[in-house]
């Protein structure tokens, strides 16, 4: 007696298996760290001396950039707790969405952004650099080619995509509907049908 395919198992009894493909580990374990940052975020002591921590960056960055510091600075300083806070709950979302799996791709987007943002205001570019003295070029910057990578590896592998003149029919890897793609395919013959009279119409009128 044959044994239905586990992932046919699966929907049918409503059971997900748990991704175990290399990304998705990449993914959980980016997660965590996050979600370890974020932890270090929550902390009274990061928002308390997180306006320091920029006005800081206004002296000790190079004269062509420390407008950008300077702006920061005056927010930071006028807004009170909310750009520590922001970034305490920005971290923590990030986190939990990349362990949970949820807007894959929109999350490697979002996290890239906010981690250059990272990058160009709390790390100040990863400078100033100076020849022993500086180490890296950010913690941050590292962080966003982590999300770029994810974002070009996570791709779903249990699904293709089957494309006639323009028509897309996604189709899962074993319960393709073969109805659902006959009839996409026979709306796009039709379609076809009815663009030629009006084509022949069109050139003989130039004419």
């Amino acid at each position: 007696m044959k044994r239905a395919p586990s992932s046919a198992a699966d929907e049918r009894t409503g059971m997900t298996r748990l991704d175990r493909s290399p990304t998705a580990v990449l993914r959980t374990l980016f997660g965590i760290v996050w979600l370890v940052d974020a932890f270090f975020k929550w902390q009274p002591g990061f928002r308390s001396g997180f306006t320091p921590i920029i006005q800081g960056m206004v002296t000790s960055q190079p004269t062509i950039i420390r407008p950008w510091f300077q702006f920061w600075a005056l927010l930071a300083t006028h807004t009170g707790q909310l750009l520590p806070d922001a970034t305490a709950i920005t971290e923590t979302a990030l986190g939990i969405a990349l362990i949970i799996g949820i807007a894959r791709r929109p999350v490697y987007v979002v996290g890239a952004m906010y981690a250059l943002f990272v990058w160009a205001v709390g790390e100040g570019f990863g400078g100033p650099y100076a020849l022993g003295i500086s180490t890296d070029v950010g913690a941050a910057l590292i962080y966003a080619f982590v999300f770029a990578s994810l974002f070009i590896l996570d791709r779903r592998p249990d699904v293709r995509t089957l494309s006639l003149q323009h028509i897309s029919v996604p189709a899962h890897s074993e319960n393709m509907d073969v109805r659902q793609a006959l009839a996409a395919l026979e709306e796009t013959a039709a379609i076809e049908a009815l663009r030629r009279p009006v084509a022949n119409s069109s050139t003989q009128t130039r004419r």
